[in-house]
């Protein structure tokens, strides 16, 4: 199994850093766990895998992990080169979004790293129809913003039917929940490991209930700025080393290993 170097922690006002003697310094955010979180083994699934992958990549350089509590800071933070890399970002449908979209003009995505499964958490006294996307119509579904993808607009865009459906944006998954307890909002789209991780730590496992069908799936990326002059040999080293990650089992083990500890934390 691949040992991973350890790393000291620095405090900030609103920010923790990872340091080291790096010459690649990538960003990422707090409270995201599974994915990344300081408090989580190896600081998240996302952050172990990056980190692997880097260090499988050809020619491996040291690297540096920043978190930055602002999640929306990240698109201008990659964009000046303040950091080189950024992680997790979801990819927002490029091939069918605006061709003037930053999102998509400014930044090269990594393969994907991780596919998530987005669902519907729902009272579990609505009896809630999700068969076809037109039964959403009328619905006001609830979304923290920025969670995961940085792409609050993106969400309603393209997998919601226009003019139908509102869209609720608080700043955190927790006030989502409440909103939906309180019947303000229908439903709550998030990602099935994190939508589950909060039923059972707010006590709402008798409460809420996931939709059995998929509103989508996502893939997350590290992102880089198509600006940068580094980019493209940092985005295929990062590649190879992700590939070289699946080939070898390396990449399951990790997977499978935080799983683990997701289903064993919930039972705790």
């Amino acid at each position: 199994m691949m040992r991973l170097r350890p790393v000291s922690c620095i405090l900030a006002a609103t920010m923790v850093a990872f340091s080291a003697q790096a010459d690649i310094s990538l960003l990422t955010g707090p409270d995201n766990a599974p994915f990344t979180a300081a408090t989580w083994p190896e600081q998240g699934i996302f952050t172990e895998l990056v980190a692997a992958a880097l260090a499988a990549s050809p020619a491996p350089e040291p690297h540096s992990i920043t978190w930055q509590d602002n999640w929306s800071s990240q698109p201008d933070l990659i964009k000046s080169k303040a950091y080189d890399m950024a992680f997790p970002w979801g990819q927002p449908g490029c091939e069918v979004t605006a061709a003037d979209d930053v999102r998509c003009t400014d930044f090269h995505y990594s393969e994907p790293v991780i596919d998530v499964v987005i669902l519907l958490f729902v009272r579990a006294d609505d009896e809630f129809e999700f068969d076809q996307n037109a039964d959403l119509a009328g619905r006001t579904l609830c979304r923290p913003s920025g969670l995961l993808t940085h792409d609050p607009n993106g969400f309603e865009a393209q997998w919601l039917p226009n003019d139908t459906v509102k869209l609720r944006q608080p700043q955190t998954l927790g006030a989502c929940f409440d909103l939906l307890m309180a019947g303000r909002v229908d439903a709550v789209a998030v990602n099935e490991f994190q939508g589950v991780q909060h039923m059972f730590a707010a006590g709402l496992t008798e409460k809420v209930v996931p939709l059995t069908r998929p509103l989508a799936t996502q893939s997350l990326h590290v992102v880089i700025s198509k600006t940068h002059w580094r980019g493209t040999a940092l985005m295929y080293r990062f590649n190879a080393g992700l590939a070289k990650l699946k080939q070898t089992g390396a990449y399951a083990e990790i997977l499978s290993r935080h799983i683990a500890i997701y289903w064993e934390r919930l039972k705790g």
